[in-house]
């Protein structure tokens, strides 16, 4: 059985969630912050991480207390910060400055994701890390595949609410857990540099065309 650690700031919904779809698959730890998560790792006699999972939008620095004090004012504001995000998304269409607000306020962005992978690697340099998003940006994923022993960026499945994304979820086990199994079978140092050094090119050809990498494809 593969040992999979799982890092997302929700543990209220998304942590529970993975645990439920994937425990009895693999072997797994999971945890809010990598603090918590390497604690986990040292308490296991013997234990050696195959893959680690990691949430992309993640805190990057000090939330914006005044901000947060303001979104806290309106009426309409959720008072746990993880739904309100998850919520702003589902409606990214029509609440796209909503979540840049909650957002920015919270701050959180890749640069949190990919400064937790950098902690990741630091650790198990050679360990491959696959991120699980759905609020990643084109240029988010491209950065990500630049970064190292990062294999790939997986769609985390997203429904109308949250029973409706727990189904989804559990509908798209198969298709997650091929893809977590991929990234540990392929985790040479050769293969994963390859990754990185054709998303660097991938990044310069959007920019020479003119093309715009902010583009959500993560849904």
């Amino acid at each position: 059985m593969f040992r999979i650690c799982f890092v997302d700031d929700d543990e209220e919904f998304e942590i529970p969630l993975f645990c439920d779809v994937f425990g009895e698959v693999f072997d797994l730890i999971a945890a809010s912050d990598y603090v918590k998560l390497k604690s986990q790792i040292d308490s296991r006699e013997n234990y050696k991480p195959d893959l680690f999972v990691l949430d992309l939008y993640f805190p990057s620095g000090p939330s914006n207390r005044e901000a947060i004090k303001a979104l806290r004012a309106e009426p309409l504001f959720m008072e746990n910060d993880n739904a309100e995000i998850r919520m702003a998304y589902i409606n990214y269409l029509k609440t796209k400055n909503r979540l840049a607000e909650v957002l920015d306020a919270w701050k959180q962005n890749a640069n949190g994701g990919l400064i937790l992978a950098e902690k990741v690697v630091a650790d198990y340099p050679d360990v491959p890390i696959v991120f699980y998003s759905r609020k990643a940006t084109l240029e988010d994923v491209v950065r990500c595949m630049a970064a190292r022993n990062v294999w790939s960026v997986e769609r985390k499945p997203t429904g109308k609410d949250s029973d409706d994304t727990i189904e989804l979820t559990k509908s798209a086990q198969q298709r997650i857990i091929c893809q977590f199994e991929m990234a540990i079978s392929k985790a040479d140092s050769g293969k994963l540099e390859h990754k990185k050094e054709a998303a660097e090119i991938l990044l310069e050809m959007l920019r020479d065309f003119g093309l715009n990498p902010e583009h959500t494809i993560l849904s």
